[in-house]
């Protein structure tokens, strides 16, 4: 890694972390379907353990491809996740309208 690809790698931080956070959330709180689906938020995680002995070996352009993970595949796992826990959300509202009107 060259002297200029850690402060790039710092801007993957909130990507990561926003994805960790909902990771956790989804996994604890959504239920049936959307809880298997959650298990596919693990998928960015997937790739850059798949690409990381590649870049300590040396690959030509495994760091690129480690950065693409990590730029735009934690963000997009976010993203789907949080699609997920709104539609756990409205699942639990709906639940809740039909049992009071029950």
């Amino acid at each position: 890694m060259g002297g200029g690809t850690m402060p790039r790698l710092v801007w993957a931080i909130p990507g990561f972390v926003v994805w960790a956070v909902l990771q956790i959330v989804a996994m604890r709180w959504c239920t049936g379907w959307r809880q298997q689906k959650a298990k596919y938020g693990f998928g960015a995680v997937g790739l850059l353990v798949w690409w990381l002995p590649n870049l300590l070996v040396g690959e030509i352009g495994t760091s690129e491809m480690e950065q693409l993970v990590l730029f735009a595949g934690f963000p997009f796992a976010a993203v789907y996740l949080a699609i997920l826990l709104i539609a756990e959300f409205d699942a639990r509202e709906d639940a809740k309208d039909s049992r009071a009107d029950g």
